[in-house]
């Protein structure tokens, strides 16, 4: 048997085992997937819920990338034209993807990144 809580209004459910993965509506009317687990996460994310959370977390980190990139550009000296838009470049991109792929903790990741930075 499976427990698990609704990931929204904290209703407990008791589910058999072959149950996992099924979607159902919990009676806040909010969809819940069965988790694999005890406790797990029981969260139905659509594919508008990706799309919202790759632009709002994929968005937000590509800008910490891109500020982290800025920050290390003006501790350094000059590198050079190639070496400047490479490290831009290439830091809103990690950003993006760590935002995207990562959710809040990849966002929070690029913080810490950040903050240690500027301790220095």
């Amino acid at each position: 048997m499976i427990r698990f809580r609704c990931w929204y209004c904290n209703r407990a459910y008791l589910v058999a085992d072959s149950r996992i993965g099924e979607r159902l509506v919990c009676s806040c009317t909010w969809r819940v997937r069965v988790p694999k687990v005890d406790d797990g996460n029981s969260r139905y994310r659509s594919a508008l819920d990706w799309l919202v959370e790759w632009v709002v977390y994929g968005g937000g980190g590509g800008l910490l990338g891109f500020l982290l990139a800025i920050l290390i550009l003006s501790k350094v000296p000059f590198l050079g034209r190639v070496v400047n838009r490479s490290l831009l470049l290439g830091c809103t991109l990690v950003g993006l993807l760590a935002g995207g792929l990562g959710g809040e903790a990849g966002v929070d990741w690029i913080g810490r990144i950040i903050r240690n930075w500027e301790k220095r």
